[in-house]
C-alpha cells in the first residue's frame, strides 16, 4: 500500500474515483480499501492462499484529541483475520488490544510455543479478564469492563465511567484494585524490557 494516511493523503491517480490531489482522508481510505482488495484477490490465485491467515490491523484512528485525556472511541481500529478456508467469519465484539493479536493467531494454528507474551489469546481466555491498553506520549490507560484508568506523570491517575458515547469522571479511590491492576501491568512491562528480559527465546 502507498498511501499515506496522514496529510497531505497522496496516492496514485487512476486507482479509486476520487482523485489524489483533492487530499482527502476519504480518497486515502477509499484507496485503502481497494489496495487491500487487490492484494486479497492476487493471493487468491497463489496455491498457498488455502493455508494462509491474513492479518490487517491498523496502528492508530484517525485522531486521538478528545475532552479527556485518552478518549477512548478515538482508540477503537479495525482488525481482520482472514482465512476463508480455515476460519469461520465473526464479528468479534470482546475487548480486545493489538497485544493480544500474536497470542490470538498463535491459538488459531494451534500452535504450540513459549513466549513472554503480555497479550491474550482471546479465544482461550476466561470471561471478564478482557483488558485493553491505550496510550499517547505520556499518558497510559488500562480499560476493564467500562472503567478507564488513566496514569500520567507526578503520580496524577483519573478514572472514568465509559459508555459509548461519553466518558463520565469518577472519583480516584487510590486502593482500587483496577487501580492496582493498571500499574502492575505497565510497570511490569517496563521492568521486562529495562532488565532485558524481552530477548528471543532460544
Amino acid at each position: 500500500m502507498t498511501v499515506t494516511n496522514h496529510r497531505p493523503f497522496t496516492y496514485p491517480d487512476g486507482r479509486i474515483d476520487i482523485p489524489s490531489s483533492s487530499h482527502t482522508r476519504e480518497g486515502a481510505v477509499k484507496y485503502t480499501d481497494n489496495a487491500i482488495r487487490k492484494f486479497i484477490t492476487e493471493a487468491s490465485a497463489k496455491p498457498w492462499f488455502a493455508n494462509t491467515i491474513f492479518v490487517i490491523v491498523a496502528d492508530h484512528s484517525s485522531g486521538s484529541a478528545g475532552k479527556t485525556d485518552l478518549p477512548i472511541e478515538r482508540y477503537h481500529i479495525p482488525c481482520f483475520i482472514y482465512a476463508p478456508s480455515l476460519i469461520k467469519p465473526v464479528i468479534e465484539q470482546r475487548l480486545t488490544s493489538q497485544i493480544d493479536l500474536a497470542p490470538t493467531v498463535l491459538g488459531l494454528m494451534n500452535f504450540s510455543y513459549k513466549s513472554r507474551f503480555m497479550g491474550y489469546d482471546i479465544n482461550r481466555i476466561e470471561p471478564g479478564r478482557e483488558r485493553v491498553f491505550v496510550s499517547t506520549y505520556q499518558d497510559m490507560g488500562y480499560l476493564k469492563n467500562d472503567t478507564l484508568v488513566i496514569l500520567s506523570p507526578k503520580k496524577k491517575v483519573q478514572m472514568f465511567r465509559v459508555s459509548t458515547t461519553d466518558q463520565k469522571n469518577i472519583p480516584f479511590n487510590a486502593n482500587s484494585p483496577l487501580v492496582k491492576e493498571a500499574i502492575a501491568w505497565y510497570q511490569s512491562a517496563s521492568y521486562l524490557f529495562k532488565n532485558g528480559k524481552y530477548k528471543a527465546l532460544h
